[in-house]
């Protein structure tokens, strides 16, 4: 189905204007363009130099996202047989947009950034859900497999919903650190300070601590989750390959957070670690969304019966 392609294409884009998003602040370029519209410094293409690069770089890959979406809007409401979840997509972009205008117009304000973060990251999950239910329908034999493995898994999927709640909050978590300037302000590892001190009288130097060890939680989390599914999926190959990189990727999450810090945050390591965040949500969404249970379902219109 045309719609299905279209929204894997809308979801890898949404992850690299993620991405994209991710290196704005690192370099300082949050305000590098200060119209809160679709120009930078009254054009829409200016010199792509400097923060410009970064900032305006992120609105015209925004820009892009927002075309596709018009377009998947389009086909899913001509479609007729999702009624309610065009008007969703459109209107989380919309909001987003709306959001990122009100940061630059209000000159960063900590809760409407971290807002505009996190619903990134929520309009990210609408595209990969709007992924999945799009999908060819299902044969009969299709089904009856699919019900197999899921009684399988068991009781394994809900820690796979407990590894997204978890994911989920450390997101909101590193955006506070992110938008409350609290990236660098411990600077010693393990500890907050190289003096041996774990818990500052500071607020956001607690903010920070909060979130190393809520990162180990989701390491926790995600190494059990991921034993639990790998042990119930010997004949589900797709979900048993997420089971085996989830710890691999926080493991790697856990190096580039120590990185950053060491390196006094590096561009480089603080994008990959923005992106090994939004990957690991990603993983975590396609697991449980990919062990939901599938009914059969018809893209045939009813036909209208004239009086």
């Amino acid at each position: 189905m045309l719609e299905h392609r279209l929204a894997k294409l809308a979801a890898i884009a949404t992850f690299l204007l993620l991405v994209i998003g991710g290196t704005v602040n690192p370099t300082g370029s949050s305000l590098a363009c200060p119209e809160p519209t679709l120009v930078c410094h009254g054009q829409l293409f200016p010199p792509m130099t400097g923060g410009v690069f970064y900032e305006h770089g992120h609105r015209l890959a925004a820009m892009s996202v927002g075309l596709l979406q018009i377009l998947l809007t389009v086909m899913l409401y001509r479609r007729r047989r999702w009624r309610v979840l065009p008007f969703v997509l459109i209107g989380l972009v919309c909001a987003q947009g709306t959001l990122g205008a009100i940061t630059v117009g209000f000159k960063l304000p900590w809760f409407v950034s971290t807002g505009h973060l996190l619903l990134g990251m929520s309009y990210f999950a609408a595209l990969i859900y709007t992924a999945f239910l799009t999908r060819p329908t299902p044969s009969v034999v299709e089904l009856d497999w699919h019900a197999r493995l899921v009684s399988q898994l068991g009781p394994a999927r809900r820690w796979i919903g407990i590894a997204c709640g978890a994911v989920f909050a450390q997101l909101l978590l590193g955006a506070l650190v992110r938008h409350l300037g609290a990236a660098m302000v411990c600077l010693g590892v393990p500890t907050c300070t190289r003096t041996g001190e774990w818990w500052p009288a500071e607020a956001v130097q607690q903010l920070h601590m909060v979130h190393r060890g809520f990162g180990c939680v989701v390491a926790v989390v995600t190494t059990i989750a991921a034993i639990q599914v790998f042990r119930r999926t010997r004949d589900w190959a797709a979900l048993r390959t997420l089971s085996v990189v989830a710890p691999l990727l926080v493991l790697a999450q856990v190096g580039l957070g120590v990185a950053t810090v060491l390196t006094l945050r590096a561009v480089p390591l603080a994008v990959a670690h923005f992106a090994g965040a939004a990957s690991l949500w990603a993983l975590w969404m396609s697991a449980w969304l990919m062990s939901a249970p599938r009914q059969a379902t018809t893209s045939v219109p009813v036909a209208r019966v004239r009086p």
